[in-house]
């Protein structure tokens, strides 16, 4: 799946995510509405890049907009995994996030992703999405 030589290539594009996040009571979130909830992003979007032997994600997130975690600072790790998952594990921006790609050599594929975020002023959550992908077109 990962191409040696290849200088940038995107391996997948997925879009909506699904799944369910607990919230907790501080900040934007009152004691009454804290807890497990449905959840989602509609518009959201996540790309896996690989350039110059590194992995970097494109998000789109809830406000609309689009950043690269490398460009953004943050920091993205591959984790060891078998029968041809890919993993990659993103620190900053209060959170932590790791994503795990079960795709086909075409890019064809799901996601499913989580968000641990315990520093902000806001809202602070855990969450388990899921989204499908595709292959660049």
């Amino acid at each position: 799946m990962l191409c040696a030589g290849a200088k940038a290539q995107t391996l997948t594009e997925c879009g909506r995510s699904d799944g369910y996040a607990y919230y907790f009571s501080g900040g934007l979130v009152p004691a009454g509405k804290a807890g497990l909830q449905k959840d989602g992003i509609d518009g959201g979007r996540i790309i896996l890049n690989f350039i110059n032997n590194e992995f970097d994600l494109l998000i789109k997130d809830t406000t609309g907009t689009t950043r690269s975690v490398k460009q953004d600072s943050g920091k993205i790790y591959a984790n060891k995994t078998t029968h041809g998952l890919i993993a990659v594990y993103r620190e900053g921006a209060q959170a932590t996030e790791e994503y795990v790609f079960q795709i086909d050599n075409s890019g064809n594929g799901t996601v499913v992703w989580t968000t641990v975020r315990t520093a902000s002023d806001a809202i602070n959550k855990v969450s388990l999405f899921t989204a499908q992908c595709r292959g660049p077109r």
